[in-house]
This record gives C-alpha cells, sequence and structure tokens, in this order.
C-alpha cells in the first residue's frame, strides 16, 4: 500500500499551499499594524491634557495603578468642587486644597512651599481671560519609578527622612486625611464615606 494515499487530494493540498503563502505575505503587515496600534495607545496616554482652564465633572486617578489588588478611582470633581464637602459639611471645598499651588506664598501653610498664581484660585478666577491653566495632578506628582522630572518631597516632624509625595502618597494624604476629618467631625458619616482603611469603596479591584 503507498503510504501517499493518505496525503490530501493535489487539489485540496494547492489550496492549503496557497492559503499558507498568502498568511506568510500579509503576517509582517499584520505585526506592522499591532505594533502601529500600540504605539497609539501609548500616545493616548501620554497626550493626556497636563493642564486645563476646563473643569472636569469627572476624572480617573490611578489608571496605571501599580498594584495587584487596587485599582483605577473614578473621582467626582464636580461634587468636590461645588457641594458642601468640608470636613464639618458647612462649606464648598476651596480650590487649593487640592490645587495647593495655586496660591501666592504669603497663603500657604507648612508644609506646602510651593506657589505659581498670584491669587487664590477660584473659578472666577479661572475664568478671567488672562489666567493660566491649573496643572493636573500628575505633572508634579509621578508614580513611583518615573525619573522624567524631580519628585516634590516634604519633611514631617514624625518622621526620620524626607517622604516624596509620588501620586500615590499625594493622593492618600491628601483624600484620606479630609475623609478622616470628616468622619470625625460627623460620625453619622461612618460607613457612608470611606476613611483611611476602606480601600475598595474608592478604588476599583485590579484586573
Amino acid at each position: 500500500m503507498s503510504f501517499r494515499t493518505n496525503l490530501p487530494h493535489a487539489d485540496v493540498r494547492k489550496k492549503i499551499d496557497r492559503q499558507r503563502n498568502t498568511y506568510l505575505r500579509f503576517f509582517p503587515m499584520k505585526i506592522f499594524l499591532i505594533l502601529i496600534l500600540a504605539l497609539g495607545c501609548v500616545g493616548l496616554v501620554t497626550s493626556q491634557e497636563k493642564e486645563s482652564k476646563t473643569q472636569p465633572k469627572e476624572v480617573v486617578l490611578s489608571k496605571d495603578s501599580q498594584s495587584d489588588k487596587y485599582g483605577e478611582v473614578p473621582f467626582n470633581h464636580e461634587n468636590h468642587s461645588s457641594k458642601k464637602y468640608s470636613p464639618d459639611g458647612q462649606s464648598v471645598l476651596t480650590c487649593v486644597e487640592c490645587h495647593h499651588t495655586d496660591q501666592p506664598a504669603a497663603s500657604l501653610k507648612a508644609p506646602l512651599k510651593t506657589s505659581e498664581r498670584a491669587v487664590v484660585l477660584t473659578a472666577e478666577a479661572l475664568a478671567a481671560a488672562d489666567a493660566k491653566p491649573v496643572k493636573s495632578c500628575r505633572v508634579c506628582h509621578l508614580q513611583a519609578g518615573d525619573d522624567s522630572a524631580p519628585l516634590p518631597a516634604v519633611q514631617y516632624p514624625d518622621k526620620p527622612a524626607p517622604t516624596k509625595l509620588t501620586n500615590e502618597v499625594a493622593y492618600h494624604l491628601n483624600c484620606n486625611l479630609c475623609h478622616d476629618k470628616a468622619i470625625a467631625a460627623r460620625p453619622t458619616l461612618k460607613g457612608k464615606v470611606p476613611g483611611s482603611n476602606d480601600c475598595l469603596p474608592c478604588h476599583k479591584p485590579a484586573g
């Protein structure tokens, strides 16, 4: 018995050869397109606005979280800038609670030391034609491991060495401190407002 009787018919083999040749011919092009798309995604990430004169309604923090447990954090900027979210619940938060460099040097309170605006930032001040845009947090507070610019650091009295204010450290210091103050001032908020030890109410699970 000839072993060739088990091979595909000659016409079928030709068809298979043509398909294989077509695949091999276009394979480099597919790889090229995948690379272009990947680079395009990187471009979208790196070209996000670093400053703006338009207040966002919502932003997403920690899109590139390095944690294998805690992912991004949806943050409602509109609520935090327009509702009575002060710790005592009696007033609207000022812009410089977060945008701390957007105030005159004379208004800075320790440990803050950098001033980049001659007037205190408000919605009205930002609307002025000659007002400069507001920087995003990540312009200064880079992610750990990003050496593209010097990280701001602060010496706290109870710390032996200066604390490098990466985006993770800065976010948690500012958000947790404010939330903890609110819970302390208004105990009925406990369980409704996340505190320092409540991660997942703010973070989406990683992955």
